[in-house]
């Protein structure tokens, strides 16, 4: 091993180290400014994602920050206690009500990432353009190595204690009854699956599973899929589902709880939403023609995600979070901070479409047309 080869071993281990050290770092600069505001970690959260965004409905924070809704009305409780936040009606919706950041949370949050921010890009400007992209290089890569194990450990909810899981091969299908539409949910985060429309079958659907069967529960048109705790680590490895769905009636589909490796060819449905929530990693969506306005919700962060719909339906994609490497029917789009929107020139026009909110960051995600 020459010299070269253990100086680049060196620079690598040294990096490493101070990776983790920012990171302990991060955790307390963020500890430092709960104590002096007399604000919890969950709180302190939310108020980094208000402070960025302004104003969002509490089910947007939610899905941004990754807590349920019982978790999110207790933290917006809180906050809007101490002065941090408030529930107004949304000036355009009556109906609806939005939270809205007060001076107080602007000043917590200048503390939190203000002054982070003006100190960082101050460092950052003393760097040529070379190193300045291989910075950024690095550091994309890198979260994308962390959003990837997020989502393969949520899908995977690996533990400890008990028996070794059983490898097997299962199918199991169920009839269609006379309801009007059909719903499929995962519940607790799955791996490697294959979800599909079938015209030719006659049951309301099929399925095929390798690995630790999930619980599956039925009622009328309602699936729901629940990946049983396993105890092996890295179990995930093994599981694989393969669902195929009737097009005979239209599905509202929800896959929560982390979802890694997911190829959705749903061309032949026609579908009334589809939520991904919990973190996605190499997601593969085909979408079918849209009737009405179509929500597709990617929460808790996404990575390597493709969305394909047909050429001739209209679709708005909001991003919360941030977002890199982004391309929106063929435009390219580099590093994209706090909330940006990207829709079809015929998006307001159209009756049928989607509408497409990716929150908790982005990175990696291709949106066209087939």
């Amino acid at each position: 091993m020459g010299p070269d080869h253990a100086d680049k071993k060196a620079l690598i281990d040294e990096v490493g180290l101070e990776l983790n050290e920012l990171r302990r770092s991060a955790e307390r600069l963020d500890e430092a400014v709960a104590t002096l505001y007399a604000l919890n970690r969950t709180d302190l959260r939310c108020l980094g994602i208000l402070y960025r965004r302004g104003r969002v409905t509490a089910g947007e924070l939610a899905e941004e920050s990754g807590l349920t809704p019982g978790a999110i009305t207790a933290a917006l409780d809180r906050l809007e206690r101490s002065g941090y936040a408030s529930r107004v009606a949304d000036p355009h919706d009556r109906r609806r009500v939005v939270v809205v950041s007060t001076v107080a949370a602007r000043e917590v949050g200048a503390r939190i990432e203000g002054e982070v921010e003006v100190a960082g890009r101050g460092l950052l400007e003393q760097r040529g353009t070379e190193e300045l992209a291989a910075i950024r290089d690095y550091l994309r890569g890198t979260r994308e190595v962390y959003e990837s194990q997020a989502a393969q450990i949520a899908a995977g909810l690996s533990g400890k204690g008990g028996a070794a899981a059983t490898e097997e091969v299962r199918g199991v299908s169920a009839p269609l009854t006379g309801d009007s539409s059909a719903r499929l949910e995962f519940t607790k985060g799955a791996a490697k699956v294959v979800l599909k429309s079938d015209p030719a079958i006659t049951e309301l659907y099929r399925a095929r599973f390798e690995g630790t069967m999930p619980d599956v529960s039925v009622q009328g048109n309602s699936i729901t899929i629940q990946q049983r705790r396993r105890f092996r680590p890295f179990d995930w490895r093994t599981q694989s589902a393969d669902v195929s769905l009737n097009p005979a009636v239209p599905w509202a589909i929800s896959l929560r709880g982390g979802m890694w490796k997911l190829d959705a060819d749903l061309r032949a449905l026609e579908i009334q939403s589809l939520d991904v929530a919990g973190g996605a990693s190499e997601v593969e969506i085909w979408l079918p023609e849209a009737r009405g306005t179509v929500p597709v919700r990617i929460s808790g962060g996404a990575s390597r995600v493709a969305l394909h719909r047909p050429k001739n339906v209209a679709m708005r994609a909001m991003v919360s979070g941030g977002a890199s490497q982004l391309v929106f029917d063929g435009n390219r789009l580099g590093a994209v901070g706090g909330t940006s929107h990207f829709a079809s020139t015929d998006f307001d026009e159209a009756v049928d479409r989607y509408e497409v909110r990716f929150s908790g960051g982005a990175s990696q995600v291709e949106i066209d047309t087939l």
